[in-house]
Formats: structure tokens, sequence, C-alpha cells
């Protein structure tokens, strides 16, 4: 039976909500889906849909209040979700999607909360027909659909190497922050979770360590994101195309030693003074949810995200770049995939379980992404 809503965007008064808000009233039209934004205050909703052109209807609903997730998730087919942190926000949504027989994609980076994730709800998921994907901005469809396309251009027999390195002049907002602090608190504290992914003793060793890549021009610092879940779970659940002995590493990239020095030192420091509430305090207070880069901004950013294959006879590389990566460009990708999923489950054959961004739309998402100006390209 047709839901009142296709989509409904939950978290729309956020820094990124708002911006996928503003992507979705621009396109939603010529998808011909019907939607609504959905959040715990009605005012700021409403000045929300003040900005909009397409006038959808307001929701209200809160992470903690399981009757108005109900409410909420039962309106619909699809729900994207922008209210972070995941750790603390995230599981209660999922549950009421999954009850509901909702499906959900987010845009959580959080290594933690995608594990728990996968781990409590795959089967459920599966059972009730419903669809989860995490990730859905620049944590990690550049790295997933990029890993992807290249592992798709060699041998699947033979074992491969894929390292990705990153580009960017990007600036983040105070919601990311506060997401990061508390991944990194939690991840000090041991309390994460985690999932075991099976590593082949034939796979490739990635470089676990600072060094300098002639290829790329630059120095490659290991970067332990949630992208790696992600590309390892698609590598695990799609073998006809990665092959079983593949290795993965991903690096960020500075362009001289002092940079990536600092960087490393930065990262070290504040993994370290996390530990204290006073000092998360500070930088929570310095750092709001709802703050971010301006459009001036946003307007010089870019990213450019390099992934280089290789296997014993051949070698293959995938090249995605865009502007913004954070922000407006997630809003993009998020909404694709968005989407892609209505498509998906349109289609002859409809996926379900807890997926990755490329498991779950694979080569319709990269078409829609090439068509709305984000440069994909494999050789």
């Amino acid at each position: 039976m047709k839901r009142k809503y296709d989509i409904i965007l939950f978290g729309a008064t956020g820094f990124t909500g708002s911006l996928v808000a503003q992507y979705l009233d621009e396109h939603i039209d010529k998808e011909g889906l019907s939607w609504a934004i959905a959040g715990r205050n009605r005012e700021k909703l409403e000045a929300i849909r003040q900005t909009l052109h397409t006038n959808p209807e307001l929701m209200l609903a809160e992470s903690n209040n399981k009757p108005s997730l109900d409410k909420m998730t039962s309106s619909c087919t699809i729900l994207m979700n922008t209210a972070g942190p995941f750790n603390r926000n995230g599981k209660s949504v999922v549950e009421s999607c999954l009850q509901n027989r909702t499906h959900y994609l987010d845009i959580t980076g959080e290594p933690s909360f995608v594990s728990e994730t996968y781990n409590t709800f795959f089967d459920v998921a599966l059972q009730n027909q419903v669809c989860i994907v995490n990730c859905c901005g620049f944590d990690s469809i550049p790295a997933d659909i990029s890993a992807y396309l290249t592992a798709s251009h060699l041998p699947v027999e033979e074992p491969k190497l894929l390292q990705l390195f990153i580009r960017t002049n990007a600036g983040i907002s105070g919601g990311t922050i506060t997401t990061a602090i508390q991944a990194l608190h939690m991840e000090s504290q041991k309390t994460s979770h985690k999932t075991h992914l099976p590593k082949h003793p034939d796979a490739p060793r990635p470089k676990l360590y600072l060094h300098y890549n002639k290829e790329m021009n630059g120095w490659a610092i290991p970067i332990p994101v949630v992208d790696h879940h992600i590309v390892r779970r698609s590598a695990m659940r799609m073998p006809e195309i990665y092959g079983y002995a593949f290795g993965f590493g991903e690096y960020f990239l500075r362009s001289n030693f002092y940079k990536a020095f600092k960087m490393i030192i930065t990262a070290m420091s504040v993994m370290s003074l996390v530990r204290f509430k006073p000092i998360r305090d500070r930088l929570y207070k310095k750092f709001p949810p709802g703050t971010g880069p301006d459009a001036e901004r946003r307007a010089t950013s870019r990213f450019e995200v390099t992934c280089i294959g290789r296997s014993k006879t051949k070698e293959a590389r995938t090249i995605i770049s865009g502007m913004d990566p954070g922000y407006d460009e997630t809003a993009k990708m998020f909404s694709q995939a968005a989407f892609s999923m209505m498509n998906m489950l349109l289609g002859s054959n409809p996926k379900y379980g807890v997926l990755t961004p490329a498991e779950a739309f694979g080569d319709i998402l990269v078409r829609r992404l090439q068509k709305e100006g984000i440069s994909i390209t494999t050789t």
C-alpha cells in the first residue's frame, strides 16, 4: 500500500540537513516524488520550509520519542536521516524503520554506529524486506564507488590491492566536529562496536605509516575512517567483483612533510585530550552543532578522490572529483542515493538487508552523480 510520502527528511533543521532540504526541493518534482521534512522543533522546521519552493509538509519527531518516530517512519517509503550524532540518536530511528518496514539511509561517518547497525540489524532487515544503507555522503560514497569501479576493471581471480588518496581544502561544521569528538571518546573508552571482516591470507597489505607517494606527488597519511569498513564490506559481499584476496588502504594527502607531520600531531593530541570531559565540553562550546562553513567558503572548496588498484597482471584507476565535499556535494550524493534507492526498490531486483552504497545502488548511482556534475572516470 502506497504511503503518504515517498521520502521524509529527518533532521532537516541541522546544518547539513538544511542543505539536503534545499537540494531535494530543487529536484523532487523532476523525480515525481512526494516528501516532507521532520525534526523536533516546529519553529525551525517552519523557517526551513519558508526557504523552499515545493512547500513540504512538516512532521515533529524526536529520536528518544518512539511514538513520534513510529508516526514518522510509518508515513513514508524512504527515511533520509541527517539527525546525528548517530552513535547517540541513530539506533532508535533504525529500529522504528525496521518495525514499520520503512527503507532507510543516512550520512553517518561514525564507525561504531555503522558496525552496530550491520551486526544487529542485517538479519531483521532481510526478513522484513527493508533496505538499510549507512554512509551515503562524502562518508563513504566516493571511497565505496571508486573502489567498486576500480575493482571491476581488475581480474577477479587475482589478489589485488586498492589504495585510495584524498585531497581536499574543505572546512567542517560544528555537527561534524561534535560527532568526531564523541566517536574518539568512545574509542578511547573502548566502548565502540566492531565488525569482524575476514581477511584472506593472500590479500596484499597496504602501507599503514606515513610515506611519500611518487604517483600522487604528496605525503600519504593513513586515516582510520569508516570508509575502511564500508569498502571491505562491499568486497566481502560482492566477491564476484572484488575477488577473495582484497587489500585496501586509505590516505589523506598533504603537499609537504611539515603539513603531514603537523596533521598527525594535531590528530594524536585531540585523541588524547578528548578523554577529559572539560576538554570535550570546551570543544562542544567552540564548535556548536548547526554551524559550518558559509556559502562563500563552500564555493571555493574542492575534493579529489583517487583509487589506484593493482593485481598481478593489471592496473586500474578511478578518480572522483567535485566541489565542497562535506556539505554541498554530500547533499547531492545523499539525495541521489535516495532517488537511486527508489529506482532500485521499484525495479525487478530489489535488495534488502544492511547494505553498502556500492552494494545497494552500484551503477545506478554512478550515472546519477555523473549527470549531476560529479566527475567519475575509470581508466
